[in-house]
């Protein structure tokens, strides 16, 4: 806009990606990681001229037995954190895009063999999604109530490790692996689903004349 403009950055990357309704306990993963100390850059563009400016991001001075190399590996688990965390959510999206899209055929068709191979894969793709996030939770409190899941336990540890500057445990490397693992799990049965159930179904609703179901959201 004409006139002065301002604009701070939070020193925060990009945060997870959620979904419509989500609610997470004890974590915030729609905040992205904070940004290490080191170089950066500045850059504006206005009426296709660019200018830039580079500005360092230091240490706490008041940090003790803490380093620079300290913090870079705490932004480098929270990165990785986040990231999984994304891939959780938006198998979470996914699986309510298909989801919808077959109840949406339902209602197209009384064809029965459709109909059962439709049951049989919502069933299976509603496992994978109360496994990634508690469906239950309607309201901020009912985490109390519910159990978290796997999206809500990786949005926790990256809490956990960012509480301070300081290098994660080794603790926090070890639930990485065993999320990510677990995570790695769900998804690798999801993408089973799509390449074979959904595949068949999509050819039955092709020869009934109805539009196959698409695994592609935004």
């Amino acid at each position: 806009a004409k006139g002065l403009n301002r604009w701070e950055w939070n020193l925060r990357y990009k945060g997870a990606t959620m979904f419509e309704g989500i609610i997470i306990w004890s974590g915030r993963p729609q905040n992205g990681p904070k940004a290490p100390p080191g170089t950066y850059e500045a850059r504006v563009t206005v009426n296709g001229v660019t200018k830039s400016t580079k500005f360092n991001i230091k240490m706490d001075p008041r940090l003790e037995g803490v380093s620079e190399r300290d913090l870079k590996e705490q932004y480098k688990l929270a990165s990785q954190i986040r990231d999984k965390t994304s891939s959780a959510n938006e198998a979470v999206i996914q699986i309510r895009h298909i989801r919808e899209q077959i109840n949406d055929r339902l209602k197209k068709t009384k064809d029965q063999q459709i109909g059962k191979m439709s049951t049989d894969l919502i069933a299976n793709l509603t496992k994978i999604e109360e496994a990634l996030y508690q469906t239950k939770n309607e309201s901020g409190q009912d985490p109390l109530n519910f159990p978290i899941r796997l999206n809500n336990r990786l949005a926790s540890l990256r809490r956990s490790i960012e509480n301070g500057d300081a290098k994660p445990t080794n603790g926090a490397y070890k639930v990485f692996e065993e999320l990510s693992t677990e995570l790695k799990e769900h998804l690798d049965a999801l993408d089973k689903l799509l390449t074979q159930s959904l595949n068949l179904l999509n050819e039955r609703l092709t020869g009934k004349k109805l539009e196959p179901v698409s695994t592609i959201f935004e």
